[in-house]
């Protein structure tokens, strides 16, 4: 008889939204890294892009006309002309380029740059006087600034920007970009830096090459849109999806709660009329079993001894059927968790000698040797001594009952701080298709039932609750039918 034991329900409500929780941290962090990729990504495309650029237009530059480019008044020689012209058709193939020029250590003192020339400075005093249809643009916003970003250079012109730039003093050694990209004048920019090299292979000057990056977040961002997009749509998809869940568990634990109420009041009814079917039926054979041995005492008169054989057999079919019972209402008692165990220290020893003591004669009776392998030291085990008793006269009971010949032996053993006991028989032996089912409710061995057509199953089941609330384990071995089986109980040593 099952027994529904009340378990809580475990409501989704809290984790539910503790997931949707981390789904958005994921969501985020996973955006962030994502964005941080893109931007490196791209910073790295743009790195590349402007060195391309840098050192080809660097490899253009002839030495020799920048050794001819000292002071300021250099910039009416036909050298200025000529590297004015180069670094001005390498900027304006480019469209992002906003500032091309060359700059080189100051001869009299190599920590300091000096400025040589840039791509829009064919005349350096364009911006200065009042003639617009000179004026220069450098940077391409529509507004010229000459103190400002279209501010215009001539050779030997100071750069003592320079020595807060360690870019500039790096690229003597080989190209290179600006660690990161900066805001000036000139907006978001990214720069690139080549070396000027003579015939000997040594560095005279540095190109540098600003280039524009004021679209490199709007690239980024639209590079990034479709992913944040479907991350938002996979976000809300799992809202929803966490919303219907939530929702429809509270329709099933609703229905669950009711459906559980209503299996608990069908097993209460069903235990009670079971335990008054049991008592009456109980009540019913301890009343006989009075009347047979008053019987066989020659209390009603004498009988005849042929009367007294069926009385006899009388007596000896209510005893069983009492146990029956007994077994019925200790099982439902047990897993309905009525029972209440008395744990105390207790010598296993002690109760197996007793039980052994009074099963002999029922198993002699049968022509049964029943014996025990037991040295005479204690086994302490924590556990109520009642049912204890239980599980050893069950499994006695149940060697004694399917054994026609031979011997039953039961023992006793100390084994790595456990207590083992246990009973083996001659009997009929068990299918090894029948050893998962040996121990649960109803459960029966095929070679029993052919036995013993009255077996119930409930001796053996009642044996592994009661071992399980002691904490210990129960089991069987067996070689198959018709080589009997070894019933082992293990508890712990105490």
């Amino acid at each position: 008889m099952n027994k529904a034991k009340s378990k809580g329900i475990v409501n989704p409500t809290k984790i539910a939204i503790a997931v949707l929780i981390v789904s958005i941290f994921i969501v985020i962090f996973a955006s962030r890294i994502l964005y941080q990729r893109t931007v490196d990504l791209l910073t790295e495309n743009l790195r590349e892009r402007i060195l391309t650029v840098s050192i080809t237009a660097a490899s253009n530059i002839n030495s020799d006309d920048l050794e001819a480019l000292k002071v300021e008044s250099d910039w009416e020689k036909p050298e200025w002309s000529r590297v004015v012209n180069q670094l001005h058709k390498a900027k304006y193939s480019n469209k992002d380029i906003v500032f091309m020029y060359i700059f080189r250590k100051k001869s009299d003192d190599p920590t300091q740059m000096e400025f040589v020339a840039d791509a829009d400075s064919i005349d350096p005093y364009a911006n200065t006087g009042g003639d617009s249809s000179r004026y220069v643009d450098v940077n391409r916003d529509g507004v010229v600034e000459p103190d400002g970003p279209d501010k215009l250079q001539w050779p030997g012109q100071g750069y003592p920007e320079a020595v807060d730039i360690p870019e500039a003093f790096e690229a003597y050694n080989g190209p290179l970009t600006s660690k990161d990209l900066y805001t000036d004048d000139y907006g978001t920019v990214l720069t690139g830096y080549a070396p000027i090299k003579d015939q000997n292979g040594d560095t005279v000057a540095v190109l540098a090459t600003d280039i524009k990056a004021d679209d490199f977040f709007a690239i980024t961002e639209q590079t990034l849109r479709p992913f944040l997009i479907f991350i938002a749509f996979l976000t809300t998809i799992i809202s929803i999806l966490i919303v219907i869940i939530i929702s429809a568990w509270r329709r099933y634990a609703k229905s669950l709660e009711k459906l559980n109420i209503d299996l608990k009041e069908v097993i209460q009814q069903r235990e009670s009329l079971v335990h008054l079917i049991t008592h009456k039926v109980k009540g019913s054979f301890t009343r006989t079993k009075y009347i047979f041995a008053e019987m066989i005492s020659g209390s009603f008169g004498e009988v005849t001894p042929e009367t007294k054989k069926m009385a006899e057999k009388g007596l000896e079919s209510d005893e069983i059927g009492i146990r029956t019972i007994d077994l019925v209402l200790n099982a439902s008692n047990l897993e309905s968790g009525i029972v209440k165990y008395d744990m105390k220290k207790v010598n296993l020893k002690e109760i197996v000698d007793k039980t052994v003591a009074e099963k002999k004669i029922s198993a002699e009776s049968k022509g049964l040797k029943l014996e025990t392998g037991i040295s005479n030291e204690t086994f302490n085990v924590l556990g109520d001594a009642f049912w204890l008793r239980e599980v050893v006269l069950n499994l006695i009971d149940n060697s004694v009952k399917y054994t026609k010949e031979g011997t039953i032996m039961v023992g006793l053993l100390k084994q790595a701080g456990k207590i083992i006991f246990s009973v083996k028989d001659t009997g009929v032996g068990i299918n090894p298709e029948d050893k998962k089912n040996l121990f649960t409710e109803g459960g029966r061995g095929k070679e029993s039932v052919k036995m013993n057509v009255d077996s119930t199953g409930y001796g053996l089941f009642s044996v592994k609750l009661i071992v399980d609330a002691h904490g210990g384990r129960v089991w069987v071995e067996s070689l198959g039918p018709g080589h009997g089986a070894t019933f082992f109980v293990e508890l712990d040593a105490v």
